[in-house]
């Protein structure tokens, strides 16, 4: 059995023969489309650094498995930490636990013009204290459509082309308080500047509905967040990956900067 340990502080765009859940962290500018290999499995440690205004900021800290269980088929887990400070004020705890399947319907091959594609499906359990937005306090449910096409031109110059749309929802917590269901897109390319370094680029964004407290929708609720991002992946060997990247919101809704880096390996 093939044992791989990652290490993800974050942000890459590269191929890889093991995989990640894409919806655990829409601020990745890589999109593993494909599964891991049947019986390859890996933990991915993640750090994110958000600004979110001039006067919050916050830093995640997710953890996760990931498991190739079935030929096309992978399973993936992850647990969150979270520091959150404005101005004076410090919160820490734990975000929502996510449990995830990913299947992949096709794969790209060279005599057929159709791009890879795979879908993920799952839940968050509500281990987060929703009262300091750290999760929503009840059940959600998700599912990610994922699009990849590899591009090859006359010059033959060749660089990839990623899609995903994903779709939350959020259920009503015990206290009758239901967080708004949300939209999450990526849209992006990437392609190698030398053969081990891989450059990242694209836009994404996440629509969120109302807030509803007993039914009622709560104004001011409505969120639009839409981000420009890059990142770099440099490949020190097959296993072992450093990369960085940035994602800059260009919306009002936004946060105005979140920051990645890590290694893989």
């Amino acid at each position: 059995m093939k044992k791989k340990f990652l290490i993800f502080f974050l942000l890459l765009s590269t191929k890889n023969i093991f995989s990640q859940i894409n919806h655990f962290n829409i601020f990745k500018a890589y999109q593993a489309t494909l599964c891991c290999p049947l019986n390859v499995y890996g933990l991915e440690l993640q750090m994110n650094y958000i600004v979110i205004n001039s006067k919050t900021a916050e830093l995640q800290i997710p953890v996760s498995l990931y498991w190739g269980l079935i030929e096309n088929f992978e399973v993936g887990l992850q647990f969150v930490g979270i520091t959150r400070s404005k101005q004076q004020e410090v919160d820490k705890g734990v975000g929502d636990i996510f449990f995830a399947t990913k299947y992949n319907l096709l794969k790209e091959k060279k005599e057929m013009s159709i791009p890879s594609v795979s879908f993920e499906l799952g839940v968050s359990l509500p281990t987060g204290d929703y009262r300091k937005l750290f999760g929503t306090g009840a059940l959600g449910f998700i599912i990610n459509w994922l699009f990849e096409k590899n591009i090859v031109l006359r010059s033959q110059d060749e660089f990839n082309l990623i899609f995903s749309l994903g779709y939350k929802i959020n259920t009503q917590n015990p206290d009758e308080y239901n967080f708004g269901d949300s939209l999450f897109y990526t849209f992006g390319s990437f392609f190698n500047i030398k053969e081990n370094i891989i450059f990242s680029f694209g836009v994404k964004g996440k629509n969120k509905k109302y807030d509803k407290y007993k039914g009622l929708e709560i104004s001011d609720t409505l969120d639009n967040e839409s981000y420009i991002f890059c990142g770099i992946s440099y490949d020190l060997d097959i296993y072992r990956k450093f990369f960085t990247s940035i994602s800059v919101g260009i919306t009002e809704d936004a946060k105005d900067l979140v920051f990645n880096i890590g290694m893989m390996y």
